[in-house]
C-alpha cells in the first residue's frame, strides 16, 4: 500500500496530519543530533532552553515528544541572524529548532483542518 492509497482509506486532511507527525519526528532527531554540539545554551535562550532539550533528548513517547518540542520552542529566543556569530554548531541547533517550529505549525494547523474523529 503507497501513500495515495493510505490517503484514499484515510482522507487527505488526515493523511496531513501523519504527514506532520511525521516531519516533527524528523526535527527532532535533527535536535538530537546537533544539541551534544552547543557549548553554550546561555545565549540561545531562557533558562528553560537546557531541561526542555534535554527533555526532549530522552523522550520517545510521540506525546512527550511534541509537548517537549514546544517547550524547546517557546524558550528559543536567539535571533536567527545572531547564530551566525556563535560559531557552526549552534547555528546548526539553531537551524533545526527553525525546522522544529516550522514542524510544529504545520502540525497545529493540520489538526485544526482534520475532522474530529467519530
Amino acid at each position: 500500500m503507497d501513500k495515495q492509497d493510505l490517503k484514499t482509506l484515510t482522507g487527505p486532511e488526515r493523511m496531513r496530519v501523519a504527514d506532520a507527525r511525521k516531519a516533527l519526528a524528523d526535527a527532532v532527531a535533527d535536535i538530537r543530533q546537533t544539541a551534544p554540539n552547543v557549548a553554550d545554551y546561555t545565549v540561545m535562550g531562557t533558562t528553560d532552553l537546557v531541561p526542555a532539550v534535554m527533555d526532549l533528548v530522552r523522550s520517545n513517547a510521540l506525546h512527550d515528544q511534541e509537548v517537549n518540542a514546544r517547550r524547546v520552542s517557546q524558550a528559543f529566543t536567539a535571533h536567527p541572524g545572531y547564530l551566525y556569530a556563535t560559531g557552526i554548531d549552534e547555528l546548526a541547533f539553531g537551524t533545526a529548532v527553525l525546522w522544529l517550529r516550522l514542524t510544529l505549525h504545520e502540525l497545529d494547523a493540520a489538526l485544526t483542518a482534520a475532522p474530529d474523529p467519530e
